[in-house]
């Protein structure tokens, strides 16, 4: 398979040196709107944004963005940001990558193993959860802290990892050597924290940290094979760069899986919840077709809100999950982004509406979590990690009627405070690293907001959630 993804991605490549020259900003604030604009009016879409029912329940308006989105694919293609031309991509194509497209993904090996399968709407199959997003943390923090996200084998199953403040004490600059010492470095102490953790074969995402290709290309050697995942993301709307097609061949290099993501933006060039949904329903089917991708990571994100917890972002997620879910076979990871921090009723219930919609309308795996927005030093604890996975996988199953009705009980409970979130505390405030456990004002913050969820319908285990929190001494570990 390395031969003809190999020769697929040239093919690509040559199309980015020959397609039609387009300048950006024409392609960005005149083509991208007046095309998506058109296509939501041929297929009556406009206007479909439900509010009242943030997740979807209707299988037809589903199947209709699919249908518009493949024109829009297929109508439009990717802009190479650095050639300015347009990889157009023919219907055969496409056909190819759903045709030739795998019906599982083993990531890792021995037994931190598992198993990626592609997941429709209400799906019982338990989907996958990788930790954390790239938030930022103190060097000295990074070794206990990602010890600590990947410790109950049950809940968190993929290593994404924090992105490194520092480098052996000196500030990280993007595209500079300092950045390609820090892959390499930010490698090294994953294994060793999943070493520490007695995870050793779990697989690792990208380098966390890698702004550019360089320091992905210094990390990639370090995880190399053994079901590891090379992360690469394109920029908004439909676009890639050559530095998207650097890492994707290095990662194909050295026998990685290839996860490769894009953005829609609401109130960005896509323009309403409908056009962002569109973007990402065509962003879905051209990621693995160009970039010869094994799942995606596309997901919508409001401007307006600085996340996509919001009623419009969760029913633009809801709907464009589901149509690639209901039509196709690929796998994708989607994200939630929480605005409130660690230690607060607020991240709770931001994640498990949005957790709870990705699951119920069919995503493979999630990264998660971004705490605080991803906005502040430190503001990452394990529990928001294992929160994410006990809600993400808890969900499997359940029904997009039941998720809509409580996600309807849930939104007015944070979102008049998306705007001006609870910052929250700090991983050393509310979390103890030499115990790995959370600390006693935590214990009991998450234990009511979990129990008041339990109450409203959400299908958690109790006692299982007082293990992990360590509430029946099971849960805990070893002192370090």
């Amino acid at each position: 398979m390395y031969n003809i993804k190999v020769q697929r991605l040239l093919n690509m490549l040559d199309k980015a040196f020959e397609g039609p020259v387009i300048p950006m900003k024409e392609w960005d604030t005149k083509i991208i709107p007046k095309t998506i604009k058109g296509i939501l009016k041929k297929y009556n879409l406009q206007g479909t944004l439900d509010t009242e029912n943030p997740i979807n329940c209707d299988d037809d308006l589903a199947d209709t963005f699919f249908k518009a989105g493949w024109e829009l694919a297929l109508e439009l293609g990717m802009y190479c940001e650095d050639t300015e031309r347009v990889i157009r991509i023919t219907e055969d194509e496409l056909l190819e990558a759903v045709r030739d497209y795998p019906d599982q993904l083993i990531l890792g090996e021995g037994q931190d193993q598992v198993i990626m399968k592609p997941r429709r709407p209400e799906s019982s199959c338990k989907p996958l959860v990788a930790s954390s997003l790239g938030i930022v943390c103190s060097e000295e923090n990074y070794l206990p802290l990602v010890q600590g996200i990947v410790k109950y084998p049950k809940l968190v199953d993929v290593l994404h990892g924090p992105t490194l403040a520092t480098v052996f004490g000196r500030t990280i600059r993007s595209g500079t050597p300092y950045e390609t010492l820090m892959g390499n470095y930010e490698s090294h102490l994953k294994h060793e924290a999943l070493w520490r953790a007695g995870r050793p074969g779990m697989a690792c995402t990208g380098v966390a940290g890698a702004v550019t290709e360089y320091g992905h290309l210094g990390g990639a050697p370090v995880v190399a094979g053994r079901g590891n995942v090379t992360m690469s993301l394109c920029p908004v709307e439909m676009k890639c760069t050559f530095s998207n097609f650097h890492r994707v061949i290095q990662g194909l290099n050295f026998g990685h899986k290839l996860r490769v993501g894009a953005f829609s933006y609401i109130g960005g060039y896509a323009g309403p919840p409908e056009g962002a949904a569109l973007a990402c329903v065509a962003n879905d089917l051209l990621i693995p077709t160009v970039m010869q991708s094994d799942y995606t990571s596309s997901y919508v994100y409001d401007i307006q809100l600085f996340g996509n917890c919001g009623r419009k972002a969760v029913w633009a997620n809801s709907v464009s999950i589901q149509a690639i879910s209901r039509n196709t076979g690929f796998m994708r990871n989607k994200i939630v982004n929480e605005t409130a921090g660690p230690c607060t009723e607020m991240f709770m219930y931001e994640s498990a509406v949005g957790l709870m919609n990705h699951s119920v309308s069919g995503a493979s795996k999630t990264t998660q979590p971004r705490s605080a927005g991803g906005r502040y030093t430190d503001y990452i604890t394990p529990v928001e990690c294992w929160w994410s996975g006990d809600v993400f996988k808890s969900c499997a199953g359940m029904t997009r009627k039941d998720a809509n009705e409580l996600a309807k009980k849930l939104l007015p409970k944070y979102e008049e405070k998306i705007l001006t979130p609870d910052k929250g505390q700090s991983l050393t405030e509310c979390f103890d690293l030499q115990k790995q456990q959370p600390k006693p004002h935590y214990v009991e913050l998450f234990n009511r907001v979990r129990n008041e969820l339990i109450d409203l319908g959400m299908p958690l285990d109790k006692a299982f959630g007082d293990w992990y929190m360590g509430m029946t001494g099971k849960g805990r570990s070893i002192v370090l």
